[in-house]
């Protein structure tokens, strides 16, 4: 169940690593997290998701309905439904005899990570056959759990199932055999840190406070607030693991994600992309980048 659970998740979770951002909240504008991107023959709408939601999110603001009644193409990171990924799941996400958990991480973080997946009624020859970063989204996932939050109430598996219920054609950016393959392929010390900080977030208890503030930043439109609880912990973790994780999991994909967008920009269709709202942020964010290549880019 846990295995099933997570695999229909990664992909929506993987743009993140856990948050430690302050709770205190803010007041925010109230803008919908959208941008208009115009070239001469078409119109590609960028929404910032948010993957794990809550019943009041919806209706969606009124912006952003508009921009779904005009796209002819919804375009996801990630068909959340993507039966395919369940065949990856345990060449990607499972370690094979005689590797474990041990191998790869220190004792101390061994005997951690036990102790917080025991809490769930994870036995521990299962955890430590589980790799560590498939380790930190199971504790983000139950975690969130704790705080109210459901992978099927997340922005993108919405949109993903309107797309298909009207007949809107949909399509991936990227894939969940992608996203797996990219977890996967991280660096062993940024898998390691990936789940220190899941576990001394679920340990402090401040996991799920945080993701939950995450989604209030997220209803709010309050850009810096946003920023803060998405790359506030990515910021905290030592060098290395931060670049490695800075390039593979954003700036790489952001790149990739912007050469799709630009493409789209040169056809003729109306598209509403919604990813991650930490890919559009900051100077290597999605916004800048079809910027920089002189397309119009302004928030709605």
């Amino acid at each position: 169940m846990i295995r099933r659970q997570l695999v229909s998740l990664l992909a929506l979770l993987c743009a993140t690593t856990a948050s430690q951002a302050p709770a205190t909240a803010q007041s925010g504008t109230g803008q919908a997290l959208l941008w208009e991107a115009r070239s001469a023959t078409a119109t590609v709408y960028l929404l910032g998701t948010i993957h794990l939601g809550t019943r009041d999110l919806y209706p969606l603001p009124a912006s952003v309905e508009a921009a779904y009644r005009r796209a002819a193409v919804v375009a996801l990171e990630a068909d959340p439904a993507d039966p395919s990924a369940l065949l990856l799941a345990g060449q990607a996400m499972m370690y094979v005899p005689p590797d474990g958990l041990e191998r790869n991480v220190p004792a101390a973080l061994v005997r951690d990570t036990t102790e917080v997946l025991a809490r769930y009624g994870l036995p521990a020859e299962m955890t430590r056959m589980m790799k560590p970063f498939v380790l930190a989204m199971t504790i983000s996932v139950l975690e969130a759990g704790k705080a109210g939050l459901d992978a099927s109430l997340g922005i993108d598996a919405h949109l993903a199932s309107r797309a298909r219920q009207d007949g809107k054609r949909l399509v991936e950016l990227e894939s969940m055999a992608m996203q797996l393959g990219l977890m996967d392929g991280l660096p062993r010390d940024a898998q390691a840190a990936m789940l220190e900080s899941a576990v001394r977030g679920a340990k402090a208890g401040t996991l799920a406070r945080d993701l939950r503030a995450l989604l209030e930043a997220w209803k709010s439109g309050n850009l810096e607030r946003l920023e803060q609880a998405a790359m506030g912990d990515l910021r905290s973790l030592p060098a290395p693991a931060r670049k490695a994780l800075q390039e593979r999991l954003f700036d790489q994909r952001n790149r990739a994600m912007a050469d799709k967008v630009a493409a789209m920009l040169g056809s003729g269709d109306v598209v509403l992309v919604g990813v991650g709202a930490a890919h559009l942020m900051g100077a290597t964010g999605l916004v800048e980048l079809l910027r920089a290549r002189g397309y119009s880019v302004r928030r709605l």
